[in-house]
């Protein structure tokens, strides 16, 4: 059975902010999934913010804002809720819970003081109930919390009536009803303890209890009862847990970074470094090393131990005494006074802690919320249920005993990683690819066989992250980095023993396996569990190092068709190319197909002999392949269970998903894929007259056929290759698209189908469902993404940074690779915009806001100017690398228009070209014309592709004349200045074309374009005409380098062009001023819903009622305050009686501390200080804005603001400064603490 840990507790109303946040780190603390608490004085506008403090799910059943209310507190729950129901008085609420081996009936009860409506309370509790039973088919039912009665009168409550056993008639019979029973009662049949106790101690009583079925009674269950803070009940808790102990492997060590902030651990660390070092029975280096990590390993823990005892120990101490005194039957009046001094002293600590917790998370708030860090992403992510497997099909049965998963996964991938390598079937693959293998050149030889150097590995160092989980050992980068000064002596001369000795140390050749589940895919089996390979901090440094000497020059040996873990390659080029086939079908003759492979667990499945003797065919020097043996050699792994660790088994074959130099490996071993494929006598596909047969994404690989009969000659060569490689087809997950229309289902068992997913992509001929698929379907997930923030009270900071990481992220995928419809752009960017104004007034225009800080914007993204961006990136690409195979197809496309570069520089319009554009290439070309700015002089203006030189209103590429070097009006001029005549054009340039033809291209050409061109033509300037360079605000788009912010700058401006806004920033600040005041305050340490009033305030466009009323029409203008005059910010924010005597106030109380401060003015309070002290100028930038922010919270809440509240506030907020850590919240604390900020306002 699956055990539990469930806990009670009755919080007397949780509506003060201290209070609840003191009980929920109470709750924290203690060990148990589901936490039941009653009175919580709930209501229903409680639940996203209380949800949000807590931190996981809650479920809530509501009483008023004074009395009831009950809820449910999950806390890491393996366990799912699968429904819940509950009464509308705040009473009970019951819940079913989907548990491993089948379901539990959850219930959290607080009853009535009356006996009669008790009665009523627990008919109703135990009709549902019995509905659950019957609709979940289980009888595991576990009842918790206040009763407001107890079972037994006489035993469970103190003073009694009664003089014997005398059991509650109502208890009695919803007990026998619903088959449970007390379990503490069952366990204590005569002890008195008791759960709740008058504050004076004259009265206790146990009304608080764990009812469970009776079934679950067979099963070791531990009940016990707990003072608590702030309540005069006490917990319960509750344990149910299998009577079998089951032994499990060790658990996996993880070093704590915050140890590195205690100056005693970092000491003992150094202090055991010098002495290991100096330790002459250690021999070698890698023994120091090893010994050193132990020892470290040691004195972690320790530490941890001591920090932890340190810091608990007094709530222990209270808690340990005060339950022993709530346990006495009788209290004599010692132990009701010192009763009282505990639960006070108690009291205090969560009081305090939850003080704390307010500071820093404020700090947090300000340092990390609102910006692109991974505290702020993750704020409103479901809890992802722990990678950690509880249920597995095994012999195609579901089974959740930890003992048979923990077997099954050993023997599952320890056969995965066994090795069955066919020297002789190597062999035969060797000698039929050897003669296409390429051979690397001398000077990659010998980098890649040269001596490591330091340099090398301070730069292994430096590619490591932060924070990410270690291997077996514990050991952190953080560690590492910390430390490193240190330590890399020692681990440089250990790196130079290991490449000798050819092994690495013992921890070095262990990993531990964590299993990510495929996304869609059902965990509970191995196949669809990903492995991911947690290495030590120490491996990865050194294959960093030979990882960065692979790569610097791997182009020599991994052809153009392999896109994966290459620099500069880039997976849109694989998705382009499958699109561009199927868009330009009409280049293909023969009927043509796309076979998609899927290798069954590539990565695992790859023979390390094969990969070694693949480095040898390229030519690598025996010192680098000896070297990458070592990282092979004698390896092994455990994979990470909820109990510890399994078994451990040897890899000998796969690669390490997690080792830096691995993925290297694989695309070179399967770059012999590749080239067998490709000197496979097979009918490739012919495209464009070139030859296609092969693209790879890593082990995502493609195969191109002029038709199906190949398919048995492709999959008996690929089994040449697995028999030698062991990576093997799954021939079950293998497609196939025809690219032209086909009436066939499958194909030597292979499924054909009219829509595949490749490479995260839906790829499909129906440009509808292309759209639908890959754009419109993630515009709906994304609106509901957007709308699960928006019940978070987030500055306009904070959502256009959502509307980046939570929209627009999803869209750029896509839109490399497939035309986005213009009316999906429209919709993506009002979804996003309409998000950041909450979906009311847009206050500012969208071009405006698009702007960068210094121009007076916020930088929000204009989906639009990002998808011109994406699409110039394409150009940029296909311009600097037409003889690519990636780009044959729309080179060949535009080689009927003089190609793409000629065509770039001609005034052409898309609907006029007279050939077929893919939608893709069409807004490519939409995109160019916007950006592209020429002058299209006459003389210089290309005649082909021309948007006014038309044929029946196409426009005009002759392929012959632009061979010949005719392209301007100039070329087609006689000596008068005239058009040619047929004549005349024939005798200068031959028989290009015949009369009609010739005579057809002359009309097409307007007489006013002729006429300006002829009045040029006698100027020997303009007589000679040159090609329109390709320039990007006087970049040249084949050379430049073209930032893709820099890109979406051009379209901002492009889309909406400068209008000035005038305003007080406009009049009285220059340029240099201005930039300032748009943009230094973006990095002060204050909330950002501060920094969002500061913005609208300068910005002119703070929603007064006088600014609403001229733009929006709304006639109420009269100030929120006085009522009086006309609410201008201004008015509001200085000119008004109570706001004047605020700032006069502040004045007051700084002056003292700033010597010579002028009086504040309206251009002060408006647009805060530019000072040359400043660090004056930071802290009165700080006090300003947050008063600002203080009076706009006063309009809000409908009070008059005063000085002596705000300075309570300002004195919280500069207390919770000193737990920020950038550098300009440490100026600030300094300056704080100078100037004595913190003293009494008059003071």
């Amino acid at each position: 059975m699956s055990n539990f840990n469930f806990v009670s507790l009755n919080v007397r109303g949780l509506r003060d902010n201290v209070k609840r946040k003191s009980i929920f780190l109470f709750c924290k603390n203690v060990k148990a999934s589901c936490i039941l608490l009653q009175e919580t004085h709930s209501v229903k506008a409680d639940e996203q913010f209380w949800s949000n403090q807590w931190g996981d799910k809650i479920l809530f059943c509501h009483g008023t804002n004074k009395s009831s209310g009950v809820a449910l507190l999950f806390k890491n729950c393996s366990f799912k809720v699968i429904t819940h129901i509950s009464d509308d008085d705040g009473h009970w609420l019951i819940c079913v819970l989907k548990t491993d081996d089948g379901f539990l009936i959850l219930c959290n009860v607080y009853g009535y003081n009356i006996p009669s409506h008790n009665k009523l309370l627990l008919t109703e509790i135990a009709k549902h109930v019995k509905l659950l039973n019957h609709k979940y088919c289980t009888n595991t039912v576990v009842i918790g919390g206040d009763y407001n009665m107890v079972l037994d009168e006489w035993l469970d409550r103190v003073p009694s009536k009664f003089n014997t056993h005398h059991i509650n008639p109502t208890l009695r019979d919803f007990c026998l009803d619903l088959n449970v029973s007390d379990p503490w009662r069952i366990k204590n049949p005569l002890r008195q303890t008791f759960s709740w106790f008058k504050p004076n101690g004259s009265s206790k009583s146990r009304i608080d209890f764990w009812l469970v079925s009776n079934n679950l009674l067979q099963n070791k269950i531990d009940v016990n009862i707990s003072a608590a803070p702030l309540t005069d009940h006490c917990l319960i808790e509750l344990n149910v847990s299998s009577q079998i102990q089951k032994s499990f492997g060790r658990g996996y060590w993880k070093f704590n970074s915050s140890l590195l902030t205690n100056e005693t651990f970092c000491n003992a660390v150094i202090e055991l470094l010098e002495t290991i070092n100096s330790d002459s029975t250690l021999k070698s280096y890698t023994d120091k090393w090893e010994f050193f990590k132990f020892k470290v390993r040691q004195t972690a823990i320790k530490h941890s131990k001591l920090i932890a005892k340190h810091y608990k120990q007094k709530e222990t101490e209270i808690l340990t005494e005060l339950n022993q005194i709530c346990s006495k039957p009788v209290f004599n009046e010692d132990d009701k006074q010192r009763r009282s001094i505990l639960q006070c002293s108690l009291d205090d600590i969560y009081i305090k802690k939850a003080k704390g917790a307010f500071i820093r998370s404020r700090a947090k708030w300000v340092e990390l919320g609102e910006k692109s860090t991974s505290y702020f992403c993750n704020l409103e992510k479901k809890r992802q249920e722990k990678n950690t497997i509880k249920k597995l099909h095994i012999n195609n049965q579901l089974c959740s005993d930890p003992q048979m998963i923990s077997k099954e996964i050993s023997s599952f991938y320890s056969n995965l990683y066994s090795s069955s390598y066919s020297e002789s079937h190597n062999n035969t693959f060797f000698q039929t690819i050897k003669d296409f293998i390429p051979k690397i050149d001398d000077n990659f030889r010998n980098s890649c066989d040269s001596e490591i150097t330091l340099q090398e590995l301070e730069k292994a160092l430096s590619c490591l992250s932060n924070d990410k989980a270690p291997g077996c050992d514990g050991l952190t980068s953080n560690f590492y980095k910390f430390f490193w000064q240190h330590i890399k002596d020692l681990i440089f001369e250990m790196f130079k023993e290991i490449i000798q000795n050819g092994s690495l140390t013992h921890t070095m050749k262990q990993g531990v396996i964590t299993l990510i589940p495929k996304p869609g895919k059902d965990p509970t089996f191995l196949d669809n569990l990903r492995p991911i390979t947690l290495l030590n901090t120490d491996y990865k440094l050194l294959t960093h190092i030979f990882s960065n000497r692979f790569k610097s020059d791997i182009t020599q040996i991994i052809s153009e068709t392999q896109s994966g873990f290459i620099k500069g390659r880039s997976i849109h080029n694989n998705l382009r190319l499958v699109l561009d086939m199927i868009d330009y079908e009409h280049l293909i003759d023969t009927d043509g197909f796309i076979l998609f492979l899927d290798f069954y667990k590539a990565f695992d499945m790859i023979e390390h002999n094969f990969m070694f003797q693949t480095l040898q065919f390229f030519g690598f020097g025996n010192k680098f392949i000896n070297t990458v043996k070592t990282f092979y050699y004698e390896t092994s792994s455990s994979v990470c269970l909820p109990q510890g660790t399994s078994h451990r088994f040897n890899i000998n074959k796969g690669i390490k998903q997690g080792c830096p130099i691995s993925p290297l490996l694989f695309i070179a071993a399967a770059e012999m894929l590749s080239l067998l494929i490709k000197h496979t006598d097979f009918g490739k596909l012919t495209v464009a007259n070139a030859e296609f047969s092969i693209s790879q994404l890593a082990d995502d690989t493609t195969i191109f056929l002029n038709n199906l009969h190949d398919i048995p000659k492709i999959l008996k060569t690929i089994d040449i290759f697995s028999k030698a490689s062991g990576l093997k087809l799954n021939l079950n997950k293998c497609e196939i698209l025809p690219i032209k229309p086909c009436t066939l289902l499958n194909a030597y068992n292979i499924p054909i189908k009219s829509t595949v997913k490749y490479l995260g992509m839906h790829i499909t001929k129906n440009k509808t469902d292309l759209e639908k698929l890959n754009v419109w379907d993630k515009l709906e997930k994304c609106s509901t993404l957007l709308n699960n923030w928006a019940q978070r009270d987030l500055s306009i900071f904070g959502r256009i940074l959502l509307t980046k990481i939570e929209s627009i992220s999803r869209f750029i995928y896509p839109t490399y690779s497939i035309g986005v419809p213009k009316q999906a752009i429209k919709s993506i960017n009002q979804v996003n915009f309409n998000f950041i104004w909450k979906r009311k007034t847009h206050y500012v225009k969208q071009g405006t806001l698009t702007k960068k800080y210094e121009d007076g914007g916020l930088q929000a993204i204009d989906f639009n100017s990002l998808n011109g961006t994406l699409k110039i990136n394409w150009l940029k690409s296909f311009i600097r690398n037409q003889n690519s195979i990636w780009f044959i197809v729309p080179n060949k496309i535009f080689s009927s228009l003089g190609g793409i570069q000629f065509l770039l520089s001609c005034d052409f319009d898309n609907k006029k070209l007279p050939i077929h554009l893919s939608s893709f290439h069409q807004q490519v070309l939409m995109y160019w014309k916007l950006i592209y700015k020429h002058n299209y002089s006459p003389h210089n203006t290309p005649i082909w592709n021309c948007r006014y030189i038309t044929i029946r209103n196409k426009s005009i590429f002759v392929p012959t004349w632009f061979e010949n070097g005719i392209w301007s009006l100039m070329h087609l001029l006689n000596d008068n200045a005239t058009l040619m005549s047929f004549d005349d054009f024939t005798a200068k340039y031959g028989s290009l074309t015949n009369r009609k033809d010739f005579e057809k291209i002359i009309k097409a050409i307007p007489q006013n374009v002729v006429s300006s061109v002829s009045d040029l033509f006698h100027n020997d300037i303009y007589r000679h005409p040159t090609v329109p360079k390709l320039l990007i605000n006087g970049h040249n788009i084949a050379t430049a380098k073209l930032p893709n912010l820099q890109i979406r700058e051009y379209f901002n401006v492009t889309s909406f062009p400068y209008v000035s806004n005038p305003n007080y920033i406009t009049q009285y600040f220059n340029n240099s001023k201005k930039k300032q005041i748009r943009t230094k305050y973006l990095k002060l340490p204050i909330p950002p819903k501060a920094k969002e009033v500061h913005f609208k305030t300068f910005s002119g466009i703070y929603p007064s009622k006088e600014l609403l009323r001229k733009r929006f029409g709304i006639p109420e203008n009269c100030c929120s305050f006085c009522h009086v005059e006309i609410e201008t910010t201004e008015h509001l924010f200085f000119e008004w009686f109570y706001s004047d005597v605020f700032w006069n106030s502040l004045h007051y109380w700084l002056f003292p501390k700033i010597p010579l401060l002028a009086d504040f003015s309206i251009k002060d309070i408006i647009f805060g200080f530019i000072l040359e002290n400043k660090n004056t100028e930071l802290i009165l930038n700080v006090v300003i804005i947050l008063g600002k922010f203080y009076i706009h919270k006063c309009r809000f809440l409908k009070i008059k603001p005063f000085f002596s509240t705000f300075h309570k506030e300002i004195c919280s907020f500069f207390s919770s400064v000193n737990f920020m850590e950038n550098k300009l919240a440490m100026e600030l604390q300094s300056i704080i603490c100078k100037l004595q900020l913190l003293d009494s306002p008059l003071s």
